[in-house]
C-alpha cells in the first residue's frame, strides 16, 4: 500500500508541476472534454454521429469518420431514450456485441465478435478512460457490479476489436468507455423522478456550474428502490450512487479533474428457472415474471466454514456493492507540441454477493425415491422418504409439490474485500516531417489490486412454482417415526463450494502509438503494448469431515477449513500489436482496415482451481469497412475475421454428489462476419436506425476429457452466441418536435447451450415502445414499455448442468428475458 501511495503521489506531483508551466496549447484531455464536445453526435445531420469526437481506442482526439477501427457511440439523448437499467442495457443493440441482460441490473454477460467466453472477459468497462475495476471478469466481480448508469452519465463510446488491446488493459474484444458529466461554465441541472409497475421508485439529479472563472463543480447521482423485475416478495433493488467532482482549467490550456463516486447498492441477481419448454413457462411460474427466490428462505443459518451453524445468509441483501472511487485526470500541453496526460484511480470497498443459483431439477417422486435409497443405506429400517415444509414442519406429498418438481438450488454467499490503484501516464509529441504529420504517444500503465474472497455455497430443495416453499427430506420407519434426514435445517449438500482466496496482482504495461497523417486523405495508425502481470496469493486448504450429527446424512462429508494455506505465484509477459489505416475518398465517404494481434491474461480463478489456460494469446483480429455520412443517410459497415488459437475454457458444474466440479478443455475458435449500422432521415419528422450483424462462429478445435472419456467438438458453433442479431429503431417526431414516439425491435438468433451443440435455444424478437413529451422548455415526460408483447426469450440454459455437454433434465431450465414492464418519469432541467 505504501508503494502504491508513493506512486500516486509521484504521478500527481509530476502532473501538477507540468500544469504550472509550459506554453499554451489548447487541447484538453480527451476523457474530460466538456459536455458540448462529448455530445455533438449528429450535429451536422449524420444520424450515426460520424462527425462526433471520439476519445476511445486512440490516444488523440479524432472524429468517428477519421477512425481506423469500428466504434459505436451513444449520446446523452440516446441514453435518455434507452433509459437503461444496467450497463448491459446501455450497450445492447451494438453491432458485433451480443448482450445478455437477463440477470437483472448487475452480473450480466457480453460477447464480442464470437470471442468464446462470457462475462466482461474480453471487453472491459471504463469510466472516463480507466477501468471501473481492473479484473472485470473475475469471480463475483463482474465489471457492471462497479458502475450504475444515471443522469451523471454523459455518453458512451464502444470500440469493437481494433486498437482496444493497445490503449486498454486486457481488451482483445473491445472497450466500453462511459464518459461522465463534469463541471460546466454555466449553472445547470437536471432532476428526474421515475416510477414503474414493479413498485419501482427512482430519483436522479445532476447539478453543475462555476465556482470561479477557472474552477467548476459537478454533483449528482440517484437513489432507487423496487421489488425487482421478478418480484421475490421483498425489495430486490435498493440503494444508489453519488458522484461529485471539481474541474480546474489552467490559463495556459491545461485542465485537471478530481472526482469522487460512492456506490452503495443492493441488487437481486437472477439465474435459470424451470420451464415447460424452451419458449413456455410452467403453471404458476411465469417465464417473464417468475422467480425461485422467496422471503420464506431469504434468511437462513448456514455452516461457517468450521462446521458450526453460525453464519447468517440473507438473500434480501442480494449483491451488496459498497465501493468508493477517487479519480484524478490531468492534461497539460507544453511548447513545441508536447502534451502530458495523467489519469489515476483508486477503488476501495467490498461486494457481499448473496444469490440463488440454478442447479438440478427432478420429478418430485423420482427425487424422493433416490433419497430413500441413500437413507436406507445408512438406516435400513427406513421404509419411506417424505417431504416436510421446512417453514412449518408439515408433511407434503410428492404430488403436491409445485408442478411435481423438486429443484436443488444453490445458495451462494460470497464476500469480497478489494482495493485497486490504477495509473496511466502518457506523453504525446506532434511532429511534422517530409513524410507527413505524426502524433506519437508513449505511455506507462500501472495497476495493482488486492482481493480476499470468501465463498460459502450450500444447497436447498424447493418446488417448481413462483416464490416456492423449501423442504426437508426425511426418512420414516414402519411406525411413521423419523429415522434419519437427507437435509440439515433445510439444507442439503453443505459447502459445495467452500473457498478462501487472497490475491495480490500487479500489472505494468508500456505502450507506444503513432498516428501518421501521410496525406490529407490517408492516415496510418500504429501501436504496440508490452504487458507484464505478476500474481501471487494464497488458497485456503480444506478437508472433508463428518460433523457428527447422527440425525442427518447431510453433514457426513462436509468440507471445512483446516487453518492452513497454499501459496501460488504466477507471472507472464505479453505483447499486442495493431496497425490500421483510414482513407477519405471524399468528405462523405471513407474506408478503413486494421490488423491486430492481442491477448487476454485470464482471471485469478484460473490459478485457484488449476488447469485451463492461464493466457489466451496470439489472438488475430482483422477488420475493414466503409463509412458514409450525409444529412439524410449515414452508414458504418464492417467486415471482420478473428482467430483464437488458445482459449481458456473452464466452468463449474454439478458433480454426482452435489459438489461443484471444475471442467476445463483446450480450445481454439474462429469467427467471421459483417456488422452494419445505418441511419436514415427521409423527412424531418421521421428517423430510422438499424444495427445488426451476421457471423459464422465455430470451434476450430475443442477437445478434452470428462467422466465419460475423451471428446472432440471441433467444428461446432461457439456456445451461447447467435449467428445473427438485428435492431430496428424508428422514431417519429410530432407536434413540432414536442413529442417523440420511438420503438426498438430487437431480433436475436438461435444459440446453443453447450459446446456439444445438443441443446438449442430458439430465436426471439423483443419489442419496446417509448414516448417523450417536452411539456415546456424545462419540463419533459417519458414513458417506456419493454418487451411489449411478453415474448419468451432464453439467454442461457442451466450452465451447471453441463456447459461442455448439456444434460436433458426433468424440466427444461433456462434464464428468460424479463416480461413486459412499464416505467414513466418526469424530468426538470435548468
Amino acid at each position: 500500500m505504501k508503494r502504491i501511495l508513493r506512486t500516486a503521489l509521484l504521478c500527481s506531483v509530476v502532473s501538477v508541476a507540468a500544469a504550472a508551466g509550459g506554453k499554451a496549447l489548447a487541447q484538453q484531455l480527451p476523457t474530460e472534454q466538456p459536455a458540448e464536445a462529448a455530445d455533438q453526435a449528429g450535429q451536422d445531420g449524420a444520424g450515426l454521429g460520424l462527425d462526433e469526437i471520439v476519445v476511445t481506442g486512440n490516444t488523440i482526439k479524432r472524429t468517428k469518420f477519421e477512425t481506423s477501427y469500428a466504434i459505436t457511440t451513444l449520446s446523452a439523448e440516446e441514453i435518455a431514450k434507452k433509459a437503461p437499467l444496467s450497463v448491459a442495457d446501455l450497450i445492447a443493440g451494438t453491432p458485433g456485441l451480443y448482450v445478455e441482460s437477463s440477470g437483472g441490473e448487475i452480473g450480466n454477460n457480453v460477447y464480442s465478435r464470437g470471442l468464446p467466453n462470457d462475462n466482461y472477459r474480453y471487453i472491459p468497462v471504463l469510466e472516463d478512460g480507466l477501468p471501473v475495476w481492473e479484473e472485470g471478469a473475475g469471480a463475483f466481480t463482474n465489471a457492471d457490479i462497479f458502475y450504475r448508469v444515471d443522469v451523471t452519465t454523459q455518453s458512451a463510446q464502444i470500440v469493437r476489436g481494433g486498437s482496444a488491446s493497445i490503449t486498454a488493459s486486457n481488451a482483445p474484444g473491445g472497450i466500453v468507455n462511459i464518459l461522465t458529466k463534469h463541471g460546466t461554465r454555466d449553472l445547470q441541472g437536471l432532476i428526474k423522478l421515475e416510477g414503474g409497475d414493479y413498485d419501482h421508485y427512482r430519483g436522479d439529479f445532476n447539478i453543475s456550474g462555476p465556482i470561479t472563472d477557472n474552477l467548476l463543480f459537478q454533483i449528482g447521482g440517484f437513489y432507487r428502490a423496487d421489488n425487482g423485475l421478478r418480484d421475490p416478495g421483498f425489495k430486490g433493488n435498493k440503494g444508489g450512487q453519488l458522484r461529485a467532482g471539481l474541474s480546474y482549467e489552467f490559463d495556459n490550456g491545461g485542465s485537471a479533474y478530481l472526482g469522487y463516486r460512492k456506490l452503495n447498492d443492493r441488487n437481486i441477481f437472477y439465474t435459470a428457472i424451470p420451464l415447460a419448454s424452451d419458449d413456455k413457462g410452467l403453471p404458476g411460474l411465469d417465464a417473464g415474471s417468475g422467480t425461485l427466490v422467496n422471503d420464506l428462505f431469504a434468511r437462513l443459518t448456514v455452516p461457517d466454514g468450521t462446521g458450526a451453524f453460525t453464519k447468517r445468509l440473507d438473500l434480501t441483501d442480494g449483491v451488496h456493492t459498497d465501493t468508493d472511487t477517487v479519480t484524478l485526470l490531468v492534461s497539460q500541453p507544453f511548447g513545441d507540441d508536447w502534451e502530458i496526460n495523467e489519469k489515476a484511480r483508486y477503488v476501495d470497498g467490498s461486494i457481499d454477493f448473496n444469490g440463488l443459483f440454478s442447479s438440478s431439477v427432478a420429478n418430485s417422486q423420482t427425487f424422493l425415491d433416490g433419497a430413500l435409497a441413500r437413507l436406507r443405506a445408512v438406516r435400513p429400517d427406513t421404509v419411506a422418504a417424505v417431504y416436510r415444509d421446512a417453514a412449518t414442519g408439515a408433511t407434503v406429498a410428492a404430488s403436491d409439490l409445485g408442478n411435481r418438481l423438486a429443484l436443488t438450488q444453490s445458495l451462494f454467499s460470497n464476500f469480497v474485500e478489494l482495493d485497486n490503484f490504477i495509473n496511466d501516464l502518457s506523453v504525446t509529441k506532434k511532429l511534422d516531417t517530409g513524410l507527413g504529420r505524426h502524433n506519437i504517444t508513449a505511455g506507462w500503465y500501472f495497476s495493482q489490486f488486492h482481493q480476499t474472497q470468501n465463498w460459502n455455497f450450500n444447497d436447498i430443495i424447493v418446488e417448481g412454482v413462483n416464490r416456492p416453499r423449501y423442504f426437508d427430506v426425511v426418512g420414516v420407519n414402519a411406525a411413521g417415526q423419523q429415522t434419519i434426514a437427507l437435509t440439515d435445517r433445510g439444507l442439503v449438500n453443505l459447502h459445495t463450494g467452500l473457498q478462501r482466496f487472497h490475491d495480490n496482482v500487479r500489472i505494468n504495461a508500456l505502450y507506444l502509438t503513432d498516428s501518421w497523417q501521410v496525406t490529407d486523405k490517408l492516415r496510418i495508425d500504429l501501436g504496440a503494448r508490452y504487458h507484464h502481470v505478476r500474481k501471487k496469493g494464497t488458497i485456503a486448504d480444506t478437508a472433508t469431515v463428518n460433523l457428527g450429527d447422527a440425525s442427518t446424512i447431510a453433514d457426513d462429508a462436509v468440507p471445512v477449513f483446516t487453518g492452513t494455506q497454499t501459496p501460488y505465484r504466477y507471472k507472464t509477459d505479453q505483447w499486442a500489436f495493431s496497425a490500421g489505416a483510414n482513407y477519405e475518398f471524399t468528405r462523405q465517404l471513407a474506408a478503413f482496415a486494421r490488423y491486430s494481434r492481442s491477448f487476454r491474461v485470464t482471471p485469478e480463478f484460473q490459478q485457484w482451481f488449476g488447469g485451463g489456460t492461464p493466457v489466451e494469446n496470439r489472438i488475430d483480429l482483422v477488420e475493414g469497412g466503409i463509412k458514409y455520412s450525409t444529412r439524410p443517410f449515414s452508414a458504418f459497415v464492417t467486415l471482420f475475421y478473428n482467430k483464437f488459437p488458445n482459449i481458456a475454457f473452464q466452468t463449474l458444474v454439478n458433480g454426482p454428489d452435489g459438489s461443484l466440479v471444475s471442467q476445463s478443455a483446450k480450445a481454439a475458435a474462429e469467427s467471421k462476419g459483417v456488422e452494419v449500422e445505418f441511419s436514415l432521415t427521409p423527412a424531418p419528422m421521421f428517423e430510422l436506425a438499424f444495427g445488426g450483424n451476421y457471423q459464422d462462429i465455430s470451434y476450430s478445435s475443442f477437445a478434452g476429457t470428462d467422466a465419460n472419456g475423451a471428446f472432440d467438438f471441433s467444428g461446432n458453433r461457439i456456445v451461447r452466441q447467435p449467428k445473427m442479431t438485428a435492431s430496428i429503431r424508428p422514431t417519429l417526431h410530432l407536434l413540432g418536435n414536442a413529442v417523440d414516439l420511438y420503438s426498438q425491435i430487437q431480433y436475436t438468433g438461435s444459440r446453443f447451450v453447450d459446446v456439444a451443440n445438443t441443446i438449442k435455444l430458439p430465436s426471439y424478437t423483443e419489442v419496446s415502445l417509448g414516448a417523450n413529451w417536452r411539456v415546456t422548455d424545462r419540463l419533459s415526460a417519458q414513458i417506456i414499455a419493454t418487451n411489449l408483447f411478453n415474448e419468451v426469450g432464453l439467454t442461457e440454459g442451466n450452465p451447471r448442468a453441463g456447459a461442455i455437454i448439456g444434460t436433458n433434465e426433468a424440466a427444461f431450465q433456462g434464464r428468460p428475458i424479463f416480461g413486459r414492464r412499464v416505467r414513466g418519469g418526469l424530468s426538470y432541467s435548468f
